[in-house]
């Protein structure tokens, strides 16, 4: 596996919903993106306060199974190697500009406040399913 750098990773709401959600097409492999992840071949882990809000919202949408949402809620606080980032006034700014200048993207302004996060922190890899990431950091999946 080729990195260029091991200063961390970004978890999306989609890699938890797949790790989380035996259900999910992407339940088996995001259970060993994300034992790589833990036994640390891209470093620090991060996820974002706006990530923690989709997730469990877009768990309870897509399952109507609230032990799910509550499951990666608890999967996140209780976590000793992700660390919850907490979006700022800068990385809210920043998000905004990133949803104007990247229209073509489709991106969610949670997806902005991704990158303005991962930009700000210096990160490179995004733990995500979602494409619309590539060609704006290096998506693990």
């Amino acid at each position: 596996m080729y990195m260029v750098n091991n200063l961390g990773v970004f978890i999306d709401t989609s890699g938890f919903v797949a790790l989380r959600n035996e259900d999910d097409t992407h339940f088996e492999n995001a259970k060993k993106v994300m034992y790589s992840i833990l036994k640390n071949d891209y470093g620090a882990i991060y996820t974002s306060d706006y990530v923690f809000d989709e997730a469990i919202t877009l768990a309870l949408r897509r399952t109507k199974n609230m032990k799910i949402s509550i499951d990666i809620g608890n999967y996140i606080l209780k976590s000793k190697k992700i660390k919850l980032i907490f979006t700022t006034i800068d990385d809210f700014k920043n998000a905004w500009n990133f949803f104007l200048n990247y229209k073509n993207k489709q991106l969610s302004f949670t997806d902005c406040t991704i990158l303005s996060i991962m930009n700000r922190l210096n990160l490179i890899y995004i733990f995500s399913y979602d494409t619309h990431f590539d060609g704006l950091k290096f998506r693990i999946f």
